[in-house]
């Protein structure tokens, strides 16, 4: 280190370039020297090794490639990007191919079912989604699949954002006609408990009116 600082120095001093110059310049090679082969990597990769996702059996299929082979093959929900579950117990006790299922379920979407493959197990599974996606990328059709696939992506996203938002109107209307409910109720209370006096004078009133009646009518009957 001593020595590189030292040369640093002498090329400042023999070339007259201020010293800030001189090691700003010298970081700056050193970072595109180690940068340099991983660029070369990336740009010399083949063209479809962005093509990384797939909607298949009407499930979310993501790998990586590794060496120019497919590694880490597996399902997810397109609805909430999370892995799935794979149930294919039945395969082991049918022996007829139309009886050997695979069901695909994600258990942060409530458990459902969200797609199936009729055949064979998990393993059957995974070499008919290998053999697709081998086929797009030799027939030269893996853009447009991902791009297909992206849209699709969003789509879902779109429509459980609406699901979300139709839920939480739910909620708040359910929530203010429960707050609404009880204030009704002491509203009504309220009325109820003003009408009582007015109809205990209204009665007073009437008894009023009737005994002054008799009292004319006796009035009446003793001047007679």
């Amino acid at each position: 280190m001593e020595k590189i600082i030292d040369l640093l120095t002498r090329i400042s001093e023999l070339y007259t370039i201020p010293q800030w110059a001189v090691n700003t310049g010298a970081i700056a090679i050193f970072c595109i020297l180690v940068a340099f082969p991983f660029v070369v990597r990336h740009l010399m990769q083949p063209k479809y090794y962005r093509f990384r996702e797939l909607i298949l059996f009407k499930v979310l299929w993501r790998w990586k490639y590794k060496k120019g082979d497919v590694v880490g093959l597996w399902c997810y929900c397109p609805k909430c990007q999370a892995m799935l579950m794979v149930d294919d117990e039945n395969c082991r006790s049918n022996e007829s191919l139309q009886d050997k299922v695979t069901y695909f379920i994600c258990n942060e979407c409530g458990g459902h079912e969200l797609g199936r493959v009729v055949g064979g197990d998990r393993r059957y599974a995974l070499s008919l989604v290998k053999r697709d996606l081998w086929r797009h990328i030799k027939e030269g059709t893996f853009n447009e699949v991902s791009t297909a696939t992206k849209e699709a992506l969003e789509i879902y996203q779109k429509i459980e954002a609406s699901k979300k938002n139709e839920c939480e109107t739910c909620t708040d209307e359910t929530a203010l006609s429960e707050i609404e409910e009880p204030l009704n109720t002491e509203v009504q209370e309220e009325d109820e408990k003003k009408e009582e006096p007015k109809s205990t004078e209204t009665a007073l009133h009437v008894k009023e009116d009737v005994i002054e009646n008799e009292l004319k009518e006796d009035i009446k009957k003793d001047g007679i």
